[in-house]
């Protein structure tokens, strides 16, 4: 397909970018998807801190790494306290 050829009244540029915009939408449901899935690791965890980092330092390094660049946390503890957050995990 051309990429010079308009689509309805939407310039070429405007269709470019919704392609874009559309990627990062698709790219960012990928990540999603994938944050969910480290997450449930926690699912049948008793809602007690102590068993919470229990089962966080049994987590594969990858998963955390992919957990923090999702939600922005820099450490680990930060990391611990919002899945803690997310399951509603007692102190």
């Amino acid at each position: 397909m051309n990429a010079d050829i308009m689509i309805g009244n939407v310039e070429p540029a405007q269709c470019r970018t919704m392609r874009m915009e559309a990627e990062l939408k698709r790219d960012r449901c990928a990540q999603q998807q994938a944050a969910w899935e480290c997450l449930k690791f926690f699912e049948n965890t008793p809602t007690m801190q102590e068993d919470f980092c229990k089962r966080f330092v049994e987590m594969a390094a990858e998963d955390v790494t992919l957990l923090k660049a999702f939600y922005d946390v820099k450490t680990d503890d930060e990391l611990l306290i919002m899945i803690c957050r997310f399951w509603n995990v007692r102190e």
